[in-house]
């Protein structure tokens, strides 16, 4: 898996400037000196958290599974573009030592079922073959989500019973955000430590 994040930092630097004038403007304070971090750390430790959606991330996912993409999907606020089975996926059949080192070892055979059974059946279209296509398969995306919802997301999926792949993302993405722009989630994370 890569997270990259896509989002400048001057553009964050932007939106948490415009987050936090969205809260002075709440309070009729636009008219006053600020400092945007400690406007909006005032705002999380409040729970006032909707000013938050003005600061939106942007990610490049590379390398997760379908099964995790369908974890991801359950997130209402969020924008995805995902790769298209419908374009990529004879693509990535003639790129077989790629597949192969994508996916964990014990997932081997079930590939080469899969592979057998497309490569057996030339007849099937891309829409039709997707239909067979294992969970396991890797799929790459961008993601967009506003800060509100990262913080739900990293709330529920850095926690020990999220889905140990969606546990990894959810850190990365974490993990690509500026140092200066992190305490806007890291209340957020739950302890590393505590996984398995």
């Amino acid at each position: 898996m890569r997270v990259e994040l896509l989002t400048s930092e001057k553009h964050i630097e932007d939106m948490e400037r415009f987050a936090a004038l969205a809260a002075l403007t709440c309070h009729a304070n636009t008219d006053r000196e600020f400092v945007p971090s400690e406007v909006l750390g005032r705002i999380i430790k409040a729970g006032h958290e909707s000013v938050l959606e003005h600061i939106n991330l942007t990610y490049s996912i590379k390398g997760i599974s379908r099964a995790l993409l369908q974890e991801i999907a359950r997130h209402r606020h969020i924008s995805l573009s995902v790769e298209s089975t419908r374009h990529t996926l004879k693509k990535y059949l003639d790129r077989v030592m790629y597949l192969y080192a994508m996916i964990p070892a014990k997932y081997h055979t079930a590939l080469q079922d899969f592979l057998y059974t497309a490569k057996g059946s030339p007849e099937l279209s891309n829409d039709e073959l997707k239909y067979y296509v294992p969970e396991f398969w890797p799929v790459n995306l961008v993601l967009t989500s506003n800060i509100r919802e990262l913080r739900h997301i990293l709330n529920l999926r850095t926690a020990p019973a999220a889905l140990k792949e969606f546990r990894l993302l959810a850190r990365a993405m974490y993990e690509a955000v500026p140092e200066q722009f992190k305490y806007l989630l890291k209340d957020c994370v739950h302890d590393e430590a505590k996984h398995d």
